[in-house]
């Protein structure tokens, strides 16, 4: 029986003290139940304790976490009404000739989505469609109710963008071009996305959106694989705040995060989603010094694994070496 459930997956969220005293005693009584053969009582005591352990727990706090997803972006914004938007999804190149194998979907993101609590997801954000931005999109779309997708259309050739209109049409999703929804609220958020492409520009980098989410006068920017140059657009287009979360641009490349753009917002908290060991060899340490010359107190994905900050006033920081 257990060898034949071993093939489900129980994807617990993250608990508090009491709910994991719960979880345990009921665990115990369910195994008393079990090895005196009361069978009726064991089922009755295991849907209690997955009520206890799966549905119950629930946390108050708005937060953003950094996925992590090797040499990719991924970012989960979510509110304490469990409504959540995923920016880009990871992924990895493969050979024409290869199966892909969506491991980075199924083994990291979904599980962190259900340790989460999260059953859908309000949007998905793809920044640019690179591979190691948008390459898990078509297995979160089989795998996982997802309600929009927002992308920049101009950015996708017709083959890529025909495709994703027909997996959106297939699993009920609607496909929204960035310039059509330029501001949206999100429970007590407001996101906000920053127009800086460069149209005609044969970099895909350059037509990143650029993300700003504001709760509770907590300003995040999340940069996509935007060049100096876009950088530049957005310091002559955008008023930009001083901003207490920073996701990096590029993967901390020394094509992103120019001085006088850094200068300009002032990240208290930078976030950098990097791959261990990667050809390119990011992020570039110029980068990660400058930041840190400023101030910022900088996370790398290589390094404390997945990032998890919950949004209250002092920005309480989580990381879980785990994947």
């Amino acid at each position: 029986l257990f060898i034949y459930m071993n093939i489900y997956k129980w994807h617990v969220p993250e608990l508090n003290e009491i709910f994991i005293t719960l979880t345990f005693v009921t665990v115990f009584i369910a195994l008393v139940f079990l090895v005196h053969k009361y069978y009726v009582c064991f089922i009755i005591t295991v849907i209690i304790l997955y009520i206890i352990s799966t549905i119950m727990p629930h946390d108050d706090s708005y937060k953003l976490t950094m996925l992590n997803v090797n040499q990719g972006d991924a970012f989960l914004f979510e509110t304490n009404e469990r409504e959540s938007i995923l920016i880009d999804t990871g992924g990895t190149g493969v050979d024409s000739a290869m199966k892909e194998d969506h491991n980075i979907a199924e083994y990291h993101i979904i599980p962190t989505l259900k340790k989460h609590g999260l059953t859908s997801l309000d949007y998905i954000i793809i920044s640019h469609p690179h591979v190691d931005h948008m390459g898990e999109l078509s297995y979160l779309i089989t795998k996982f109710k997802i309600k929009n997708i927002i992308i920049n259309t101009t950015s996708f050739n017709i083959n890529k963008l025909k495709t994703l209109i027909h997996q959106s049409e297939r699993n009920h999703i609607k496909l929204i071009d960035f310039k059509n929804i330029q501001q949206f609220n999100l429970g007590k958020a407001n996101i906000t996305l920053l127009d800086s492409t460069i149209k005609h520009s044969e970099d895909l980098n350059e037509h990143s959106i650029v993300t700003f989410i504001e709760y509770n006068k907590i300003k995040m920017l999340f940069m996509g694989d935007a060049t100096t140059n876009n950088e530049q657009i957005l310091l002559r287009n955008f008023k930009l705040p001083k901003i207490d979360i920073l996701k990096v641009g590029h993967h901390g490349s020394k094509t992103s995060t120019s001085n006088e753009f850094i200068q300009k917002i002032q990240p208290t908290i930078c976030l950098v989603s990097v791959g261990k060991t990667n050809r390119y060899h990011l992020p570039n340490q110029e980068v990660i010094t400058k930041l840190k010359r400023l101030g910022s107190h900088v996370f790398q994905s290589n390094e404390y694994g997945e990032v998890t900050i919950k949004l209250n006033s002092k920005l309480t920081i989580n990381t879980e070496m785990n994947q």
